[in-house]
């Protein structure tokens, strides 16, 4: 059994051997000898030249130097896209017994041996470059293609997305294509219905002006405030007092009025606006959650003097939205009948000047109406309040709260003490300079230059004393006129005789400038 069993392996290993050959790839060349026999019947071969390289000097040894250029340390010939032409200078060479190597060029760049061996392999192992004598690849492809019918490499279309990378592109490509389609349709709908929401407006502003100016110039205010509902149906339908929109355009049409009518067709918009019951409409503008919309119902507010919403409004006098805290303010400013001012005393976030240019224009139409408590400003725990109160003082002309800031002068820092002190200069208190003087001497540049500048107006003998003092030393030039237009304001005399004695090129030049009836308020 065993002689049997070792007999069949044996008769199978032989039957073998002569099917291994059909699965083993054919061998063109195994040495250089092989190689260039190779290439000398190929004769020419895709992307790879030819060439011979020389060591030494030709020069006088052959007519053919002309041919070869110096490369590093060796000769080199021009190279040649077919082999044989190398081979025929090579012989040449030889017979003037000058000695020659071939060189390979791939792509134009010359390379070695190894690398050119490795190329014309990888050619012919891809079927790129075909052995002299051989049929090709064309009559056996196209008579294969005949006896193969065509078989997808997709069958399903699933192994489309096997590969991650072309996955991923495809659903970037589908993200984008959603998106754009989506922004475009938002686009499409969004400007559909704005034109829409326009030409209903438009509609609804022809329907209102008729009405609204008959209420005006036929009614009296009385008769406007007294409305009924049945009275109110017959000018406007009571199905579209129902509509938001029409209301909407409605309150539009007379805070538009109200802005331009005076006297008694403002009492009458206001009465008209109440009677529509518009006046609630504004209320839920300033509780909505917009800021937009409470700015909104704001100004419908102060528009059309609805005290009873002040509560509402107080709510967001120290909101921390600039705009809704701005109008806040400005609304409770224009309506609140309180003088105290608590609700801007209060606030946390510092005041922009266009907030103080804004306030101020208020307060002083106010001031005219009723008088507001300024003081409680000076007391605020936000210091741009209290430098607004010190401001408003000076601004309004409020004489009678200098005494006030006289104490609140000895409690603040440097910054608050030279606001209090413009103040003084505008308003003229010659019994702050006693308070003043000290601060010419300050180590803050910017205090003692108001400092110097107000004595000019509200100094003393003291101050005439300080100032020529601080002259002696080394003030800047800035600092220097303005001690020096002080001390002339204060004592000509003074002036002219420390003209006089000085021989600073600083101070002639500050004297011209100040005498100089051209230049005396430059």
């Amino acid at each position: 059994m065993k002689f049997e069993f070792l007999l069949r392996n044996i008769l199978g290993l032989f039957l073998l051997i002569p099917f291994t050959g059909f699965g083993q790839q054919e061998v063109y060349f195994t040495d250089s000898t092989s190689f260039f026999n190779f290439i000398q019947e190929q004769n020419s071969i895709s992307g790879l030249e030819f060439g011979l390289a020389v060591d030494g000097e030709l020069a006088g040894r052959t007519e053919l130097d002309s041919l070869f250029t110096l490369a590093d340390t060796s000769l080199v010939s021009m190279t040649f896209s077919e082999f044989n032409d190398a081979l025929v200078l090579k012989n040449q060479l030889e017979n003037e017994a000058v000695s020659s190597e071939i060189v390979f060029y791939i792509l134009g760049e010359r390379q070695a041996y190894d690398v050119a061996y490795a190329y014309t392999l990888d050619l012919l192992t891809n079927d790129q470059l075909f052995p002299v004598g051989s049929s090709g690849p064309g009559t056996d492809l196209i008579s294969l293609a005949n006896r193969s019918p065509y078989i997808p490499s997709f069958a399903t279309g699933l192994e489309y997305f096997s590969d991650i990378k072309v996955f991923a592109i495809t659903v970037i490509i589908g993200l984008f294509l959603v998106i754009a389609s989506s922004m475009i349709l938002f686009m499409l709908i969004f400007k559909a219905r704005r034109n829409i929401r326009e030409k209903v407006n438009a509609q609804y502003e022809e329907e209102i002006v008729g009405p609204l100016s008959e209420l005006l110039f036929e009614k009296s205010l009385e008769e406007i405030e007294q409305l009924s509902d049945e009275e109110v149906h017959g000018y406007f339908a009571a199905a579209k007092l129902k509509k938001q929109a029409f209301k909407e355009v409605l309150m539009d049409q007379i805070l538009g009025l109200n802005k331009k009518m005076k006297g008694d067709f403002k009492l009458k918009l206001k009465a008209l606006y109440k009677s529509l019951g518009l006046d609630q409409i504004s209320i839920q503008h300033i509780k909505s959650k917009k800021w937009d919309k409470v700015v909104k119902g704001m100004v419908e507010v102060n528009e059309m003097d609805l005290d009873e919403a002040l509560s509402e409004i107080k709510a967001h006098a120290n909101s921390s939205n600039f705009y809704v805290r701005s109008q806040a303010v400005a609304t409770l400013l224009n309506l609140s009948q309180k003088s105290d001012l608590s609700f801007l005393s209060e606030q946390n976030f510092p005041l922009s000047r266009w907030q103080q240019m804004n306030y101020l224009r208020i307060i002083k139409y106010l001031q005219s109406k009723r008088e507001l408590n300024l003081e409680s400003l000076f007391y605020s725990n936000n210091k741009s309040i209290r430098l607004f109160g010190y401001k408003l003082v000076r601004m309004i002309g409020r004489v009678d709260l200098l005494e006030r800031l006289e104490q609140r002068f000895l409690e603040v820092g440097e910054e608050e003490k030279i606001e209090i002190i413009r103040t003084y200069e505008v308003l003229g208190a010659p019994l702050a300079s006693e308070l003043i003087n000290p601060c010419l001497l300050a180590e803050d540049p910017l205090l003692s230059e108001n400092a110097s500048r107000a004595v000019g107006t509200i100094g003393n003998a003291e101050s005439i004393e300080v100032l020529l003092g601080i002259l002696s030393g080394k003030p800047s030039f800035k600092h220097k006129m303005i001690l020096l237009k002080s001390l002339k304001e204060l004592d000509p005399a003074k002036y002219c005789e420390f003209i006089e004695q000085s021989k600073s090129a600083d101070v002639a030049q500050i004297d011209r400038h100040l005498t100089d009836p051209l230049l005396q308020d430059v």
